[in-house]
């Protein structure tokens, strides 16, 4: 029997740290995050130093951020002032909000991404306000969804779509900055044609521009193995940005003239009303990438103290992290899947992790602006383009290729629109295809077999005749799915009753709580072919509800050809009474006849 679906109301249960990935899946990249939490919970923390410790992993985290929020406010298309501005507020409003006390809610490349990808048609004027109207619309949406239970969705979204989708977002993420770190402005209606625009003419390429875009590679890749830490990927910034300073590099672009970098917070400015209405469908999608990324993060980081998360209560806090974010004119933000996995290595216990983040980014936002607008952007691009490296997952893609051709056309559509389709559309593919792969999967994988009582009392599975048999009662029982297709798919596998005398049919539906309209029809029709072959046919294990559901439909004939049995809490009571009688049945109508 399938599992049954998580509630959004019960505690979330994390996942075994020993689980094999691989054997089941759920988002690609959470290996990281459940092998830094295992760790972690593993070496444990004296209660007293637990708030210092947090304080050290706080401002790793904030320190990591700074760099991660600039590149990601680049990525939007907008000064990167406003992907730290998110940084800040995304985790001071997260870490109060949700349960998660691991869990930091910060900017992420994917949500940025398809932040920038919803806003790419409007007028560069007009961006800024329009995304930090985005950001408010994002956290309405993810408030609502906390609010209806609608995290239990997620369960639905296809393991291989989400890598298709993944995937195309890292390929994108990379194509995203070729213009930065090369200093050539391609044309192109999509990423990809852009780059193909900059393969052509590579002859035009900046060399100093490509040379900062190197160093800040090499730089970001080696300096975190060291001592450094996560201290590594500023370092990495920072020395290729002295050196464009320095040096005297113009045709290198820095910050600063992107945007201003301001030593202040901006005050809180509700949205207009033509600005909401022009970022509904972006909002919509982008919401969706966070809850997927966000429900993740949150099943796969459990509460230190033992204490059970709720996954409601950690989409509203998703949710409203994103309207402060918007309202102090911060990009959108969720559930970081580095950040937390930094911040659980760094030594994180308790929720003033993720709040000592935000203040730590506050100061380093009011301290020192002046270096900020510094920062070369070839080296934010570089970042971006190693962030997008590090999101394929080669085990995880190997995976879907190996499990059959609907997963790998599933995830190849995926990702193919993702690359070539605006992202509201490639988002709105993606779930089509899950559903249209969850309606496919489940109506084809119902099968029937028929119970056999052998000579020791145990019950043998064998495959069910084609024909029922005559003057014998045959026991089935059903496997699947049975709602809409599936139960066609049942009718089709069923025992024929034709050219059969008085065949009696006992079908086991123990744990389906409710039949549906199309298996009553279906079982109706089953029933009345065995009718007027002279038989019988005979349900067992039938819960409450479903009885229910017979007895109000009519359209089986209870005190005629079908008896229904409900489900006992013994093992095989129901059907064994169901087996007895037809076999009493049988006898008795022999006896008359003869």
């Amino acid at each position: 029997m399938p599992d049954r679906p998580s509630d959004p109301d019960e505690p979330v249960q994390p996942r075994g740290a020993d689980e094999d990935p691989e054997a089941a899946p759920d988002q690609p990249g959470l290996a990281e995050l459940r092998e830094a939490v295992a760790t972690r919970l593993r070496q444990g923390l004296p209660t007293r130093a637990a708030v210092a410790q947090d304080g050290v992993a706080g401002i790793s985290v904030a320190v990591a951020n700074v760099p991660d929020g600039m590149a990601n406010g680049v990525l939007v298309g907008v000064s990167p002032i406003h992907g730290l501005y998110a940084t800040m507020l995304g985790p001071l409003v997260g870490g109060v909000a949700s349960s998660s006390q691991l869990m930091v809610i910060t900017t992420t490349a994917a949500a940025s991404l398809t932040a920038g990808q919803s806003l790419a048609s409007l007028p560069a004027e007009t961006r800024p306000d329009a995304l930090f109207a985005l950001a408010v619309l994002v956290g309405a949406f993810l408030t609502l969804f906390g609010l209806l239970g609608l995290g239990r969705l997620t369960n639905f979204v296809s393991y291989s779509v989400l890598t298709g989708f993944l995937a195309g977002i890292s390929i994108l993420l990379v194509l995203s900055q070729l213009p930065t770190v090369t200093g050539y402005a391609p044309d192109g209606g999509n990423k990809v044609s852009q780059t193909l625009d900059i393969a052509a003419h590579a002859g035009e390429v900046d060399p100093a521009t490509a040379a900062i875009a190197v160093l800040t590679l090499v730089l970001a890749v080696l300096l975190p193995r060291t001592r450094l830490g996560s201290l590594g990927r500023l370092v990495a910034v920072a020395v290729p940005s002295a050196l464009v300073a320095l040096a005297g590099l113009g045709d290198v672009r820095i910050v600063r003239d992107v945007g201003e970098i301001t030593r202040r917070v901006p005050a809180p400015a509700l949205p207009s009303l033509a600005a909401l209405g022009s970022v509904i469908t972006g909002a919509l999608a982008v919401a969706l990438v966070v809850l997927v990324q966000g429900v993740g993060v949150s099943r796969n980081a459990p509460n230190p103290d033992d204490t059970p998360a709720s996954l409601k209560r950690d989409i509203v806090g998703q949710g409203l992290a994103n309207v402060a974010s918007g309202l102090f004119r911060g990009l959108p933000v969720g559930g970081s899947l580095s950040a937390t996995a930094l911040g659980v290595l760094a030594g994180a216990r308790t929720r003033w992790t993720s709040i000592f983040a935000g203040l730590g980014m506050a100061v380093i936002v009011l301290g020192v602006p002046g270096l900020v607008s510094l920062v070369a952007m070839p080296s934010l691009g570089a970042l971006l383009i190693l962030a997008g490296i590090g999101g394929l997952k080669p085990r995880e893609l190997r995976a879907v290729l190996r499990t059959g051709w609907p997963s790998l056309l599933a995830a190849g559509t995926t990702f193919v629109a993702t690359l070539f389709l605006p992202i509201q559309a490639a988002v709105g593919l993606g779930v089509v295809l899950s559903a249209l792969l969850y309606v496919s999967e489940s109506s084809t994988d119902v099968s029937v077999v028929e119970l056999v009582e052998r000579a020791d009392g145990r019950l043998e599975e064998r495959d069910p005749p084609r024909g029922l048999p005559s003057r014998r009662a045959t026991t089935l029982d059903v496997y699947g799915h049975l709602f809409y297709a599936g139960a066609r798919t049942l009718e089709r596998l069923l025992p024929t009753p034709h050219d059969a005398e008085r065949p009696v049919v006992v079908l086991r539906l123990r744990g389906r709580r409710a039949l549906g309209a199309t298996l009553i029809d279906v079982l109706a029709r089953y029933a009345e072919g065995i009718r007027a072959a002279g038989g019988r046919l005979y349900l067992s294990g039938v819960g409450r509800e479903a009885h229910q559901q017979i007895v109000r439909t009519g359209k089986l004939r209870l005190t005629g050809p079908v008896r229904a049995y409900e489900a006992t809490p013994v093992l095989g009571a129901s059907t064994r009474e169901a087996r007895a009688d037809a076999e009493q049945w049988l006898v008795t109508v022999d006896g008359e006849s003869a």
